[in-house]
């Protein structure tokens, strides 16, 4: 597994797995949610970084990214989860099963009540995974994180902030465990400048920064 050219210009090599789920209505607000939940295979110099499992049942997706980066259950050296709820950890059992020479990582807050077949390792602000810089972004959940892949420019937002209708937003209040904090994790990623985002929810924006930027500087 190798990785394009660094340099930002340069694109890192991910596969996104998207899959559609419905929130009922009063669970997060009074009407029907539908959303997609995404979750990534990426290619990195020791083998493939899986970010985050989705929900139940995602593991044939999963398993189809990897092999269009070039790789198979072998080649998963990392799983790491930007955070506890399901629609992250759903399909972390039959991950893991899959790739056993994975390593699994949780920011380190969340780690300790994420159900795993194997030990996950708390992780927290600096921490590298492989090329991916672990950010600590708390509000969403005590424990959530982002990743940043310096070179290229990649940011991997979590549910820091979501994308509907084309516009970056943040995420329903009623799954935010600490609006205050969630608002300065935001403020810190925008200052990144990233100039590629990829969200949990939603499908990615022109000129990221800006929207991001747009988003934070508007309306709550």
């Amino acid at each position: 597994m190798s990785e394009q050219p660094g340099g930002r210009g340069a694109r890192l090599p991910v596969q996104g797995v998207v899959r559609e789920v419905v929130i009922p209505a009063g669970v997060a607000g009074p009407h029907q949610l539908i959303m997609d939940v995404r979750c990534y295979a990426v290619a990195q110099p020791d083998g493939i970084v899986v970010i985050d499992t989705g929900m139940p049942d995602a593991e044939m997706g999963i398993g189809a990214a990897v092999e269009a980066l070039g790789g198979g259950w072998p080649d998963v050296r990392d799983i790491v989860l930007t955070h506890l709820h399901m629609d992250h950890v759903g399909s972390l059992f039959a991950i893991a099963e899959r790739a056993p020479l994975a390593a699994i990582y949780a920011g380190g807050p969340d780690s300790p009540d994420i159900r795993a077949p194997r030990h996950v390792s708390p992780i927290g602000e600096g921490a590298m995974i492989q090329d991916l810089e672990v950010l600590a972004t708390p509000g969403h959940t005590a424990g959530h994180i982002s990743l940043f892949h310096e070179a290229t420019g990649t940011l991997f937002i979590g549910d820091a902030a979501a994308v509907a209708q084309g516009e970056v937003v943040r995420g329903p209040g009623a799954f935010t465990s600490d609006s205050g904090r969630a608002e300065e994790s935001l403020e810190r990623l925008a200052a990144l400048g990233p100039e590629r985002i990829l969200f949990a929810h939603g499908a990615e924006v022109d000129s990221p920064s800006d929207a991001l930027a747009r988003m934070i500087g508007g309306s709550h």
